[in-house]
Parts: structure tokens; C-alpha cells; sequence
């Protein structure tokens, strides 16, 4: 048994609490992009119904075919989106709906969010965490038996024990996620990670996004990791597959959009918030990392009432 197994995945199943979590309900129809916004949370996304991508920003750019009946954890360290067949150049938040209240549409999604702080798994929640019903049938037939029961509870009529058990039946699911996220893990990274090693990442990560306006490089990172440099450098690709210079740019760059979709930043003042030395500089990276120049995507952006807030 590897030492992620043995160890972290042990004591992670024994540490899950998911104080704060909630649930709301929603659809992605309508030709919009939708947006999973960036901040310090986790999401679970539930697919009750249709099919559609879900673009992951964050270790590292993936799309992921999602039908109905899978279940996706992501970690909100970056924005996401999901993209339905017939979505357009419009982007927009999710539009929350009680979960008691019926969607209509070709898409109907359950999503779920908690506060990373109340996340006792971090360590094993840098990547999406996939689960499918003809993939993994016994993980997901427990899933969807807790899901299930959550709907009753929010169909329910009020009850002094909702909360809890709302927040039961979410640690309940999460366990299922760390039983997929530690197969994963082995087969990713196999046994030679240490336990905690991801934690250690996940905190100089953390550092970052506390302070993303301060020089950060390899050596801070790594004293904040508490690793040497070539070990922290080693590690970060093991886990997360790229670079850390690569990931800091594409989350700072991250941070910086979603700051022009919602603020009278100019391009000078995002190039220099950015700690780049130039606008020409700053559009050439903003367009790699994005698909687009600064001004395109702001004017994206504004078409669909912005990318903050959830």
C-alpha cells in the first residue's frame, strides 16, 4: 500500500468536515459560457441532466465531456467554465436556483460549494476529481444515493437539523471523492510521493493567492512549501504537471481578467499589477493564456454581466 493510501488517505477520510457547504441548483442552457468563479472554495458539480464541457483552468488546462449522471470536484483556485453545445461567446455566473425549485431545460446541474478553510482534503483536491456511473459504479451509486437524499431534505419542511444534515450528507460524498482522488493520485503519481507532499504544495499555492501582488518566485515558494528548491520544483510538476513559473502566470493572469471584467482597470494598470514590465508585454502573455487580447475579453465579458461572484 503507498504512503498516500496508507497515510494521507487514512487521515484525510477521518479529518472530512464540510462546514459552511451549500447547495444550489441550475442549468447551463442558453448560449452562455457559465462560470465557476475563482476563489478560496471547492466545488462538487452534480450533472442531473444534457450534456456539456467543462474547461478546467486549474492544475492544468483539461476539458472534461460531461454527460448525465457524472460527478466532478474541482477546486477553485482558478475559474472554470462550462460550455453547452450550443453556447456562444456570451459569459455569465450560474443563476442560483433553491434546491427545492425544478429546472427546466436540456441541462440541469447540482452544484455544491465550501469554503477551503473547511476542506480538510486540499491536499488531494488540486486536480478535478471525476466520477461516471459506467467508470466507477459502486462510488457513484453512493453518490447519487447521498444526493438523493439531500434533495429530499431541501423538499423537506424546515427543520432545526437541516443544516447538519445537509453537511452530512456532503462529508458523506466527499468520501467517496478521496477514495476516486487517491486512485487517481497512485496512478499519476505513484507510491514515491510522500504523504502531505500535496499539502505543502496546496500551502505555497494558498501564500500566493493571499498575496498575489507580492514577488513571488521558486526560492519563496519553496521556503513557504518548507522544501528545497529543485524538491518543490520536482514536486509541483509531479502533481500539478506543469512548471511553477507556468501555473503562477496563468492564475495571476486569471486573477487580473476577472479583475478587468469587473473594474475600470486600464491595460497599463493590469500589465503593472501583473509585474510585467510593459503593456505590449503584458497583452502578448494575457492573449497566450487566454485566447484574447485584454480589451476583446473585457468586452466579452461585459456582454454577459461579468465573471465575479457565483
Amino acid at each position: 500500500m503507498s504512503g498516500l493510501e496508507g497515510t494521507a488517505g487514512r487521515s484525510a477520510r477521518r479529518d472530512v468536515r464540510m462546514d459552511g457547504v451549500e447547495f444550489y441548483r441550475t442549468t447551463a442552457d442558453g448560449g452562455v459560457r457559465r462560470i465557476l468563479p475563482a476563489g478560496r472554495y471547492s466545488y462538487c458539480v452534480i450533472v442531473r441532466r444534457g450534456h456539456l464541457d467543462l474547461q478546467i483552468e486549474y492544475p492544468k488546462l483539461a476539458t472534461l465531456a460531461l454527460k448525465a449522471g457524472d460527478v466532478v470536484a474541482v477546486s477553485g483556485l482558478a475559474a472554470h467554465a462550462f460550455v453547452s453545445p450550443e453556447a456562444a461567446i456570451t459569459i455569465a455566473p450560474f443563476e442560483r436556483r433553491p434546491m427545492a425549485e425544478p429546472v427546466t431545460g436540456a441541462s440541469e446541474l447540482i452544484i455544491g460549494v465550501v469554503p477551503s478553510e473547511a476542506l480538510a482534503l486540499g491536499s488531494l483536491m488540486l486536480g478535478p476529481i471525476l466520477i461516471r456511473p459506467d467508470e466507477h459504479p459502486s462510488l457513484s451509486r453512493q453518490v447519487w444515493r447521498a444526493t438523493e437524499m439531500l434533495e429530499e431534505e431541501y423538499r423537506a419542511p424546515p427543520s432545526p437539523d437541516h443544516a447538519l444534515v445537509v453537511r452530512r450528507l456532503a462529508e458523506l460524498m466527499l468520501i467517496n471523492f478521496t477514495r476516486q482522488a487517491v486512485r487517481d493520485r497512485n496512478e499519476q503519481v505513484g507510491p514515491t510521493l510522500a504523504a502531505g507532499v500535496e499539502r505543502q504544495i496546496v500551502k505555497a499555492l494558498d501564500a500566493f493567492l493571499d498575496a498575489p501582488d507580492r514577488h513571488w518566485d521558486l526560492p519563496s515558494l519553496a521556503r513557504t512549501a518548507g522544501m528545497s528548491r529543485t524538491r518543490f520544483a520536482q514536486t509541483f510538476k509531479a502533481v500539478t504537471g506543469e512548471t511553477p513559473a507556468l501555473m503562477l502566470t496563468r492564475l495571476k493572469l486569471g486573477s487580473i481578467a476577472h479583475r478587468l471584467a469587473n473594474e475600470s482597470l486600464s491595460v497599463e494598470a493590469a500589465a503593472e499589477a501583473s509585474g510585467y514590465s510593459s503593456a505590449a508585454a503584458f497583452v502578448r502573455a494575457f492573449r497566450r493564456v487566454h485566447g484574447d487580447t485584454p480589451a476583446r475579453w473585457r468586452r466579452r465579458a461585459g456582454q454577459g454581466e461579468g465573471v465575479h461572484g457565483n
